[in-house]
């Protein structure tokens, strides 16, 4: 699945369940995205709620576009919200192709891959620096749909 049908999809469930911005807690997160010590620009950050206990439902995957710096900041119901409170996978993918043709990276981008996994609280600092792995011969981009 690529994450340009997860951004668009993602929101829409999230009305079909009659989620809003108070169903779901959120607290303010952010964070940097390196790669070798160095930033990662411009590439695609997505915190995916994690089911626990027994209740199904988890809350909207928050997302950002890492700024120049590797910087971001998590938008789930609103502009820089954050991210649902609780526990969360996180996963960085590449830019869109169309925003940033032959972007090139030598770290590992596919938003269907586990960078960490986070837990997210209310009223703390949830900051957190995303470290990705030097791409090897071994590790090919995902496929992307056209």
């Amino acid at each position: 699945m690529s994450a340009r049908f997860i951004l668009l999809v993602a929101p829409m469930c999230g009305l079909l369940a009659g989620c809003s911005s108070g169903d779901f807690p959120t607290a303010p997160t952010s964070g940097r995205v390196i790669c070798e010590g160095q930033p990662v620009p411009h590439v695609m950050v997505f915190f995916e709620p994690l089911q626990t206990g027994k209740s199904a439902l988890v809350g909207a995957q928050g997302r950002a576009i890492a700024g120049a710096d590797g910087s971001f900041a998590i938008s789930t119901y609103g502009k820089n919200a954050g991210a649902v409170v609780g526990h969360h996978r996180v996963r960085v993918g590449p830019p869109h192709p169309e925003d940033y043709p032959g972007y090139k990276c030598a770290c590992v981008l596919n938003s269907e891959l586990n960078v960490m996994e986070v837990e997210i609280k209310k009223g703390q600092k949830n900051e957190f620096e995303l470290v990705l792995k030097k791409r090897t011969p071994q590790d090919r981009p995902p496929l992307r749909d056209s």
